[in-house]
C-alpha cells in the first residue's frame, strides 16, 4: 500500500509539477505608476538595462534578455504584429451613453481611419487623419443613436518604413 501512494505521487508530481515557464516575465525591486490626465507613467527598479539578442547559428532560436523586448509575444524577427495591441489603443467608456473616446498611444505612423458601423453592418461614422507616433485622441458622438451594439474598425495605413494595423472594437450603446 505505502508503495502504491509513493508511486501515485511521484507520478502526480511527474505529470503535473513544472520547474520553468515560457513567457515573458520581469522581476524587479520596486517601482510605480501615476496618472496625469489622459496620460500614465510607469517606472520600476531592478530590470536589466542591457538590452540585446543573440541568435542559434540556423536562426531557429532568437533568446532576448533585458526588459525591452519588441514582439516578444511572436520571438522571430519576420514576425510583424498587424493588429493594434491593447497598449497602443484605449476604447472608453463601454457602454458608452454620449461619446466614445479614442486614444491613440501607437508608435506607428501613418493615416488613421475609423469607421463605425451599427447592428446591421452599416457605415454611420467614418473619420480619416494622419498620424505622426505621438498620440491622438477623438471622441466620436453617439448620444442621438440608438441603444444598440456597435461595431468600431480602426486602420493605420502606414508611412514608408511603418507597419499597417488594425483593430475591431464591440461599443455597447446605453442611454
Amino acid at each position: 500500500m505505502k508503495r502504491t501512494s509513493t508511486l501515485v505521487t511521484l507520478l502526480f508530481f511527474f505529470f503535473y509539477a513544472s520547474s520553468q515557464i515560457v513567457a515573458p516575465s520581469v522581476m524587479n525591486t520596486g517601482g510605480g505608476t501615476a496618472q496625469s490626465g489622459y496620460y500614465q507613467f510607469e517606472w520600476s527598479i531592478g530590470e536589466l538595462s542591457l538590452v540585446g539578442d543573440m541568435t542559434s547559428s540556423n536562426n531557429s532560436l532568437v533568446i532576448t534578455n533585458g526588459f525591452i523586448q519588441s514582439l516578444i509575444q511572436y520571438p522571430t524577427r519576420d514576425d510583424v504584429l498587424n493588429f493594434f495591441d491593447d497598449d497602443e489603443i484605449k476604447v472608453f467608456p463601454n457602454p458608452a451613453s454620449s461619446y466614445v473616446e479614442i486614444n491613440f498611444l501607437t508608435n506607428q505612423r501613418g493615416r488613421i481611419t475609423m469607421s463605425f458601423y451599427d447592428g446591421a453592418g452599416k457605415k454611420i461614422y467614418t473619420s480619416s487623419d494622419p498620424y505622426y507616433g505621438v498620440g491622438l485622441i477623438k471622441r466620436i458622438p453617439v448620444d442621438k443613436l440608438p441603444n444598440e451594439v456597435y461595431m468600431l474598425r480602426i486602420d493605420l495605413d502606414p508611412y514608408a518604413g511603418y507597419s499597417a494595423k488594425n483593430g475591431t472594437y464591440k461599443i455597447i450603446k446605453i442611454k
